[in-house]
């Protein structure tokens, strides 16, 4: 059975995309079959949870049409353990001996029995040793210098949600394999939204997988005084060295703020070609898309548009409620269920005001010794609630809308069928979300199952033009675009 999951998996992939395959259904492997049960273990359970709702359906039509018959599915998350041990193994280091001096690594000590033929073999007499094993020492290899990061910033502790779904398991793929997946990464979003968070995440990643991995995290604002320092003090070659060849995986946090720095931006452009072309893994943030950073250079521009542009969106209530139940835990604050959700419906602007906001009414009611009520965050925090905003605009919303308009599937619009009942709303789905979201073509091909950047861009141009030679067509999409108004009365 083991071989008919692998040659459904392969069937799959040219319609799905060999970046969509490996990064939803490469990591789900098959345990074992029970009769009509397969049970699948999946690396977390975000990956889990996505490829039930997107992929599982899909998988499951490929294996019937090839077994003709139906399997049911359970799938397990592997605990953190079993993902590392193989990691471990590979990286574990030898057991410290007494007899090593510091910085010298231990080689495999031999015995009387063991040297006799070796010194015979070279033609020297065999020494005389004790049964005691003799350890040999040699110099080890230095240790790549461990990063600067902040050790709350982790992939455990980052809150997943329908805002940062797409940036997030990008991050964690690119982690996963530096290098090859995803590279470069662009993540883009408001202030307090996770960028740093997830930025930081990739590097404990990395070098907790690889010790030898030469990380460097930076703000664009840092690199930029790094410059400037390098080339009035001379030392520019040391700076060079640094990003150009010391360098195995750069993290730059802001990169908004180098634009309009032209030196700055051109040595960024050599750095980032440099580590580009030997294969190193490159991620940025920023607040905005590349193309919206007035004053950074077209060519730089272009290079950051490369790989995956990913957004980092406001989360919604149901996310930040397990935002603030994570940080109450963490700091041990008792505070019940309901007035989480109550203090998660007053503030909705970002994650820092958030978990601020909890803070200061912990903090207000230990020192009025109150219970901690809705009422009592209210109050508390009257000066700091924000107005109730109508969410923006999302690629799923589109969807949503598009299917029901045209009666089918939210699942088929994001699968791989060419009908024309399907594609053609397919196509008109994705000309509104290039039209009414400020989402990239990479990022709408992804929430259309992974569709390649390329489709996306053939459909926009497709529906486009075609609206002048159908009326019924050009009637379709300005009723949608009527009700998307409607619903969001922001994009008028």
């Amino acid at each position: 059975m083991s071989d008919i999951w692998s040659e459904a998996l392969e069937g799959l992939e040219p319609r799905l995309g060999a970046q969509t395959f490996d990064l939803w259904l490469r990591p789900i492997a098959l345990r074992k079959v029970e009769e009509d049960r397969l049970h699948l273990t999946a690396p977390n359970r975000f990956m889990k949870e996505w490829f039930e709702n997107h992929y599982l359906g899909v998988v499951l039509d490929e294996i019937r049409a090839r077994t003709e018959r139906s399997f049911r599915v359970e799938i397990e998350v592997l605990p953190e353990a079993a993902q590392a041990h193989t990691t471990r193994k590979a990286h574990s280091e030898p057991e410290p001996n007494p007899l090593a001096s510091p910085g010298l690594a231990v080689l495999p000590a031999h015995t009387a029995e063991e040297v006799e033929p070796m010194a015979s073999a070279a033609k020297l007499p065999a020494p005389e040793l004790s049964p005691t094993a003799i350890p040999v020492v040699v110099v080890a290899p230095p240790r790549a210098e461990a990063p600067k990061l902040s050790p709350r910033y982790r992939f455990e502790s980052f809150i997943h949600g329908a805002s940062n779904e797409l940036a997030a398991s990008a991050a964690w793929a690119a982690a996963e394999q530096p290098g090859k997946r995803f590279n470069p990464l662009f993540i883009y979003g408001g202030v307090g939204l996770g960028k740093t968070h997830l930025l930081h995440a990739i590097g404990h990643h990395i070098y907790e997988r690889s010790p030898d991995q030469r990380i460097v995290l930076q703000s664009a604002e840092r690199f930029m005084n790094e410059f400037i320092s390098a080339v009035r003090s001379n030392s520019f070659d040391e700076f060079r060295r640094r990003y150009r060849e010391d360098c195995d995986v750069l993290l730059i946090d802001d990169i908004q703020f180098i634009a309009g720095r032209d030196r700055t931006m051109d040595e960024f452009f050599h750095v980032f070609n440099a580590l580009y072309e030997a294969g190193k893994q490159i991620v940025v943030t920023a607040d905005r898309v590349p193309g919206d950073m007035q004053g950074m250079e077209e060519r730089l521009t272009s290079r950051l548009n490369w790989g995956l542009v990913a957004d980092v969106k406001a989360p919604d209530l149901e996310t930040r409620v397990a935002i603030l139940r994570q940080k109450a835990e963490r700091e041990g604050i008792d505070i019940a269920d309901d007035v989480t959700l109550h203090v998660a419906s007053l503030i909705r602007s970002n994650v820092r005001e958030l978990e601020g906001a909890l803070v200061r009414v912990s903090t207000f009611a230990a020192l009025k010794g109150a219970e901690i009520t809705a009422d009592f965050a209210t109050s508390v925090l009257g000066d700091q609630v924000t107005a109730e905003a109508p969410p923006p605009l999302t690629i799923e919303t589109i969807q949503k809308t598009v299917a029901n308009h045209f009666s089918v599937r939210i699942a088929d619009l994001k699968g791989p069928r060419r009908h024309k009942g399907i594609a053609r709303p397919r196509m008109i789905a994705m000309y509104l979300s290039r039209e009414l979201t400020s989402a990239s073509f990479p990022e709408i091909g992804m929430r259309f199952g992974g569709k390649d950047h390329s489709t996306v861009i053939n459909a926009c141009k497709r529906i486009g033009a075609l609206q002048a030679q159908e009326p019924e067509l050009a009637a379709n999409v300005k009723s949608l675009r009527r009700q998307l108004h409607a619903q969001h009365p922001e994009l008028t």
